[in-house]
């Protein structure tokens, strides 16, 4: 069974309900089942078991003084604390499920620059493009490069005339090449997107996309933004403290920091040199 932080968030094997923590998890929500689950048992924490924003709104409910009335309200304030903390680029690496590796297009010979659409699955909304590969090779396409980030500024400066692109930048909602393509060279982008919210089925129903350890980070981020609407600035700034820290304290740096990130527990897969630990001895006479 995975670790986790908050024992509170973690639901209960077959259950659904209310495990006590104020979230209500649906029927079939095992914790650190294996995907697919047991039958009878829990769905598991694979792709297929997965939280709405109806599932947290008891849970924000409790925290701004079990106000059960105002189910409407936390959803909005749900939605917005999801939106914030989703786009916010210093925790991106945490966010894998809002990475797309966009469609593979075919740049026009002599065309610099492209509408932003093109590189991004239809219906998605792009919050920062994260890399770009060429293919040197057309039409064969089995090589590619990285392209490097430039400024418009940098390429405006003078004309380079037409061959392989080996920069890209963006302007507006354009993004452009450097130099001017002189064949049909084939890309793709890999980018991180919004969010998305279920408007058209009800706000609720939204799919919470963020790890599970973040549903009581978003818990709290909501409840933050209700006690701001509720004018109890008092209580939002308390919350506040709790989620980013205190800088009167930066031994306690708060929940947000102490969410271990899914690339660094990767990184034992890089190669790291040994070294050894000296402890320095001293004696007294």
């Amino acid at each position: 069974m995975p670790v986790v932080e908050n024992p509170s968030l973690v639901p209960p094997v077959g259950g659904g309900g209310d495990n006590g923590s104020g979230v209500v998890f649906p029927p079939g929500g095992g914790g650190g089942i294996p995907p697919g689950g047991v039958p009878g048992g829990g769905g598991g924490s694979g792709p297929n078991f997965t939280f709405t924003l109806n599932d947290i709104v008891p849970c924000v409910l409790r925290k701004v003084e079990n106000r059960t009335t105002d189910q409407a309200l936390a959803l909005d304030w749900l939605k917005d604390a999801l939106l914030e903390l989703s786009s916010n680029g210093d925790y991106r690496d945490d966010f894998i499920d809002l990475e797309l590796l966009g469609p593979a297009y075919n740049l026009t010979a002599g065309t610099q620059e492209y509408s932003e659409s093109v590189i991004l699955p239809v219906g998605h909304l792009n919050i920062a493009t994260l890399d770009i590969r060429l293919w040197i090779d057309p039409p064969t396409n089995s090589q590619w490069i990285k392209l490097q980030p430039a400024h418009y500024q940098k390429v405006d400066k003078a004309s380079q005339g037409l061959s392989q692109p080996n920069e890209w930048y963006r302007f507006g909602y354009y993004i452009g090449f450097n130099t001017v393509p002189d064949q049909a060279y084939q890309i793709q982008a890999r980018v991180l997107k919004y969010h998305p919210i279920s408007f058209n089925a009800g706000i609720g129903s939204t799919v919470i996309l963020l790890p599970r350890d973040w549903n009581e980070i978003l818990c709290w981020a909501a409840a933050q933004r209700g006690f701001m609407e509720l004018e109890q600035y008092e209580k939002a700034s308390n919350i506040h403290r709790l989620l980013y820290g205190d800088p009167k304290m930066p031994d306690k740096p708060g929940l947000v920091a102490g969410r271990v990130k899914k690339r660094a527990n990767e990184a034992w897969r890089q190669q790291r040199p040994l070294s050894p630990t000296i402890r320095q001895v001293s004696y007294r006479r």
